[in-house]
């Protein structure tokens, strides 16, 4: 508590801690093109198998003139005509009586080669290195191992934070990427990209739980709600971005490098971004902490508050002396309220991952141009995290979630469902499926915008970080299971993931109304408060009033 009253008299917030916040906000540039840059990079385009071995072809040539009769009038016919498909050719003699058909696959065996129906200049991983047919499930498995990657960031990165400083770890996983980023858009082979993608990875998950964790702590709780949709917007702002760079920049080697070299413009963050002032008292590093909090009175312009200081000192040596209790994931399941809070969260952050990527990675396979359905989707998303800012404050967190995720599945199985041909009128109904999925996204976005702030609401306080480390480990499972999800659409019907993400959205938004509502209530700080403090009671009215801790124990309360 002397900790908040202190950041309070530093700025609250001060042009300090917003300039801070506008510098962190630019990290989730890189992180989110790294993100979802496989939606262009490893996008299967059309293709034909339109050639075949040499050998095969004098072949099947021999054969066919074997079979001319000496009738002149057909000399002048062509030798084949030739049928093509996505994995062979079938050619087939003209007039030439018992002649069977000869079907040729294309294949890296077969020294086969394909046809790419792509934009002048445009390439990507699979027309580099021919991931279609035998090897189509490749280009889904990069975006696996990349999201597997992030799992590994998660696991480590939180630990790491919390022992060596939020800065340095930060400043590590921005430099370090650039790097490795450049080396991917140089990878001359897919064994090489995807280690490399593996490594990009892992290190934006420390960039993201580093810049998180320093935005937060940057504020007061009164703003972290708004701060954290703010970020959001960022995100929806850069999948934006993504479209146009994709289309500006053809080569996939060139994207690649377009998104990896301008975090070399923040080199000034070693100077410019400051370690977070809670992290350095946490650790009784005093003299950092009084150097820093200076600082922020200077460029805030406000005295420094130099009793609140000492009374901030005296609680810190008092808690050096204490020992108290450890706490671990498995708090999370000991009591029942948790048990089942934990289990439906769970849930929502895999059912929200799975979705979002799935329909990110898919929506440049829809019908209309790829480019312009991303830039869309992004710009939908981007409106629903500024409308969540209203929303969340407005009519709560419980409800507005359950909304969102309902939007999205039903827009998904509608979207599923839709056949795709042109009417008698001239109505083109694929562009309607697509109109469809990319409300689904905005539905995912909204999902995003409020699920970060309700989890932090719904734990108490000594499990709190816990709680959301676990709850991301379900997130990023959710980005290694979405690739796998769109691929087997590929492999079976295109409406195969849309009918799943819709039914994943409905559990979701189902499970979300037995959680309880947290708009207007203290944020518990014991497991003993969120056992109880989420019970209320009614007055004549109809008006709700929570029931805590305290009230119980005492067996009354006022209405």
């Amino acid at each position: 508590m002397q900790l908040d009253e202190l950041m309070s008299k530093l700025g609250n917030p001060g042009c300090y801690q917003i300039f801070i916040f506008l510098l962190l906000a630019f990290n989730y540039i890189p992180l989110v093109f790294n993100h979802i840059i496989m939606a262009f990079i490893g996008f299967v385009p059309p293709h034909q198998c339109i050639s075949h071995s040499i050998e095969s072809l004098q072949t099947l040539n021999s054969t066919l003139h074997q079979n001319i009769s000496s009738d002149m009038s057909t000399t002048n016919l062509p030798m084949y005509q030739a049928n093509y498909g996505k994995c062979q050719t079938t050619y087939s003699g003209i007039q030439f009586g018992n002649y069977d058909n000869k079907t040729v696959y294309c294949s890296k065996d077969s020294g086969g080669t394909w046809k790419y129906e792509v934009d002048e200049g445009e390439t990507t991983i699979v027309t580099e290195w021919n991931l279609v047919c035998g090897e189509v499930s490749l280009s889904k498995l990069a975006t696996t191992i990349y999201f597997i990657g992030v799992m590994a960031g998660g696991l480590i990165f939180g630990y790491l934070a919390d022992r060596f400083g939020r800065k340095p770890i930060m400043l590590a996983c921005l430099y370090l990427p650039v790097a490795i980023g450049i080396g991917i858009s140089f990878a001359h082979s897919y064994t090489m990209f995807v280690i490399l993608r593996f490594l990009q990875g892992f290190f934006m998950q420390g960039l993201q739980t580093s810049t998180y964790v320093l935005v937060m702590e940057l504020f007061l709780p009164q703003y972290r709600s708004t701060a954290g949709a703010l970020l959001e917007c960022y995100w929806g702002a850069t999948v934006m971005m993504m479209a146009g760079l994709a289309y500006l920049l053809q080569s996939w080697h060139y994207l690649q490098l377009a998104i990896s070299i301008p975090s070399v413009l923040a080199i000034a963050y070693i100077c410019l971004v400051p370690e977070s002032l809670r992290w350095l008292i946490m650790k009784n590093r005093m003299d950092d902490a009084e150097q820093l909090a200076i600082k922020y009175a200077q460029y805030n312009k406000c005295q420094f508050p130099l009793s609140t200081w000492e009374a901030v000192k005296l609680q810190v040596e008092a808690r050096l002396g204490e020992t108290t209790r450890q706490y671990s994931n498995l708090d999370m399941i000991k009591t029942p309220k948790l048990r089942k809070r934990s289990c439906i969260l769970f849930y929502i952050w895999f059912a929200c991952a799975v979705n979002y990527y799935g329909l990110t990675f898919q929506i440049t396979s829809f019908a209309g141009n790829k480019y312009l359905n991303f830039f869309i989707s992004g710009f939908v998303e981007f409106i629903a995290y500024c409308i969540a800012i209203y929303v969340i404050k407005r009519f709560g967190r419980r409800k507005p979630l359950s909304v969102y995720f309902l939007i999205s599945s039903i827009t998904c199985i509608m979207a599923a469902f839709i056949p795709p041909i042109i009417t008698e009128s001239g109505i083109d109904l694929t562009k309607i499926s697509t109109g469809l999925a990319i409300a689904g996204k905005f539905g995912m976005g909204g999902v995003f915008s409020v699920m970060f702030l309700y989890t932090s609401e719904l734990y108490p306080t000594v499990i709190r970080n816990i709680g959301m480390g676990s709850c991301a480990f379900w997130a990023r499972l959710g980005g290694v299971v979405a690739p796998q999800v769109v691929g087997l659409g590929e492999m079976t019907h295109h409406w195969v993931p849309l009918v799943l993400f819709g039914v994943t959205a409905l559990g979701g938004g189902i499970l979300t109304l037995f959680l309880p509502e947290t708009l207007g209530r203290k944020l518990p700080d014991t497991i003993e408060d969120a056992e109880t403090m989420f019970l209320s009671i009614s007055d004549d009215e109809g008006k709700t009033f929570p029931i805590n801790q305290d009230v119980l124990l005492n067996e009354k309360t006022e209405l």
